[in-house]
């Protein structure tokens, strides 16, 4: 069984999970993306004045990242 580890791409590299395969490559669908808050990232931002609630990245299921969305404490609650 093969697995992909899934980090933060930034600061320690928290592991925020991991995917197990059962020996085959996963079937990838554009769309289809995993999200992962990132308590480190987002304490790291707040340290510097940012008024962040939460970071979150987001990762396809090959493990790639898609993209990093930083929600200010504004919009955590819509």
């Amino acid at each position: 069984m093969s697995a992909v580890q899934i980090r933060c791409p930034v600061g320690p590299k928290r592991l925020l999970a991991i995917l197990r395969q059962n020996g085959e490559q996963p079937r990838y669908l554009d769309d289809n993306t995993v999200e992962f808050a990132c308590s480190d990232c987002a304490r790291d931002l707040r340290k510097q004045g940012y008024d962040i609630s939460r970071v979150l990245h987001r990762f396809n299921f090959l493990g790639v990242l898609v993209e990093t969305v930083e929600l200010e404490k504004s919009e955590a609650g819509r």
